[in-house]
């Protein structure tokens, strides 16, 4: 009897180590459970995160090629102004000359009138000349 009280024990005794250790692992279940949904709480926390980050490095991507865009528009409107106007300086240049090669030809005009004045007064005077000259030889 007394062997047979001593298992019971022993078997109470066994029986209580493993609800203690049921217990003990049971506590921390329901704390790697807390630890799982805080894990997933986080998880799903970075992935907006990460969504987020995304979806703005693709806006900011769109954004980057539209502004290359525009540069490359602004640079080929630079270029273009660029020829126009060494066309424009070119052209300027060419009217330039043309005035010097104008006023040259008009200066000269000028003289070339100035100097047949000259003549057409000195014509009237030989004229003259040539009248008293027969004058005088006729009436010789």
């Amino acid at each position: 009897k007394e062997k047979t009280q001593e298992n019971l024990e022993k078997q109470r005794r066994l029986q209580k180590k493993a609800q203690e250790a049921v217990e003990e692992q049971g506590q921390q279940i329901q704390k790697l459970e807390a630890t799982i949904r805080e894990i997933e709480v986080e998880r799903q926390t970075q992935r907006k995160e990460f969504e987020a980050v995304t979806s703005e490095r693709n806006i900011l991507g769109t954004q980057l090629i539209r502004r290359n865009e525009e540069l490359a528009l602004l640079y080929e409107k630079i270029k273009i102004q660029e020829s126009t106007l060494k066309k424009g300086e070119a052209q300027y240049k060419n009217r330039q000359e043309d005035i010097r090669g104008q006023k040259e030809a008009s200066g000269q005009l000028k003289l070339d009138l100035f100097v047949a004045q000259q003549q057409a007064e000195n014509t009237d005077d030989l004229k003259k000349e040539v009248y008293h000259l027969q004058r005088e030889l006729l009436q010789e």
